[in-house]
């Protein structure tokens, strides 16, 4: 078993970079706000995580949980608001954002941690 490519360290990796990118989004979004040509760039990455994740995600067991069939995207594609950027929902969802990355980036950050205290056996 390879200690760096852990399946846990591998999804919350990968999960920082979907919020850097959603983050990206977001800040275009905000940017071109006043733009009266400009199409709001969808943040809903929810398709693509479910697309993801069910290789991952197995029930095989009666008692297990098994997956949703479908996720429900927060916005609908056909909405005619969906074309229009509204600062207050592009903040919220970035300041959502902004608490799922700093959440990752500390599971990152304490596993790591445990990881060189492990190898070097120092705990502080």
């Amino acid at each position: 078993m390879k200690v760096f490519e852990l399946q846990n360290l591998g999804l919350v990796k990968k999960s920082l970079d979907v919020y850097t990118k959603q983050h990206e989004a977001i800040a275009k979004n905000i940017a071109n706000a006043n733009n009266p040509n400009y199409r709001r760039v969808n943040t809903d990455f929810s398709a693509e995580l479910k697309t993801r994740m069910e290789g991952i995600l197995k029930a095989d067991k009666d008692r297990h949980i098994a997956m949703p069939t479908q996720v429900q995207s927060k916005v609908k594609e056909n909405d005619s608001s969906q074309k229009e950027v509204d600062l207050t929902r592009e903040m919220g969802e970035l300041a959502e954002n902004q608490i799922r990355f700093e959440f990752a980036s500390k599971v990152l950050a304490i596993n790591y941690r445990m990881l060189n205290a492990s190898i070097t056996g120092k705990t502080q």
